[in-house]
């Protein structure tokens, strides 16, 4: 044997070796690929992916659904009564205890009601004044006024 045909023997024997160990780590690859590939009680992998899609897809029109509905009783919470203003005062000089009061009972934007109760020894009246938007068109007493005031605050 000569020289060259040594060489071409290495050569090959090299190539036979890298060849070996190149198809031992394909098959380690495909192995693990195929463990891979069988899902969930051996459903194939793409039809475990369709189904989180679908799933996705579903529980996004879910979300934008809730949004929606977060949306409209975030509006309507703002007419419901929110601030509420109390003060309590002595409306006659004879009379003690601060028994007559003014009780605001407005929404977020400042509409609803202003109840002012005057009670005295001998009766009580009661009188209601519309609100909008933190101010009555009727006039209005301190007190009234006051309840009011505290009522904003508390929004």
């Amino acid at each position: 044997m000569t020289g060259p045909e040594i060489a071409l023997i290495v050569a090959i024997a090299l190539l036979v070796f890298w060849q070996g160990t190149t198809n031992l780590r394909l098959n380690r690859l495909l192995r693990q690929y195929r463990q891979l590939s069988t899902g969930v009680e051996g459903q194939p992998m793409d039809q475990l992916l369709q189904k989180i899609l679908d799933r996705g897809e579903i529980e996004s029109k879910s979300l934008e659904r809730l949004e929606s509905d977060v949306r409209e009783i975030g509006e309507e919470v703002r007419s419901h009564v929110q601030n509420v203003g109390l003060v309590r005062y002595n409306a006659f000089d004879d009379t003690g205890g601060d028994q007559s009061y003014a009780l605001a009972l407005l929404d977020d934007r400042g509409n609803g009601v202003i109840v002012n109760g005057l009670f005295h020894r001998t009766e009580c009246r009661v009188y209601v004044k519309p609100v909008q938007e933190w101010k009555s068109a009727y006039s209005m007493s301190d007190e009234e006024a006051e309840a009011i005031r505290q009522a904003g605050l508390g929004s």
